[in-house]
């Protein structure tokens, strides 16, 4: 496979997608609540997003979808 992974089994993407179901689930449980949505859940789902962006096409070890 020439230096390449697959996709999941990349720590940093786990990590990534852990990181966004973190902040995700209270989003949703605030939506369907009805509440008021945190801050903080937004920037955590953010953050979980842009791992996976950031090591899925901006690394230079390529990962195989």
């Amino acid at each position: 496979m020439n230096g390449s992974k697959l996709w999941y089994t990349s720590k940093t993407v786990w990590l990534g997608v852990i990181t966004t179901l973190i902040g995700a689930l209270p989003l949703v449980a605030d939506l369907v609540a009805r509440v008021a949505i945190s801050p903080q859940d937004v920037i955590l789902t953010g953050v979980g997003v842009l791992a996976v962006i950031l090591r899925v096409w901006f690394t230079d070890t390529p990962v195989v979808h």
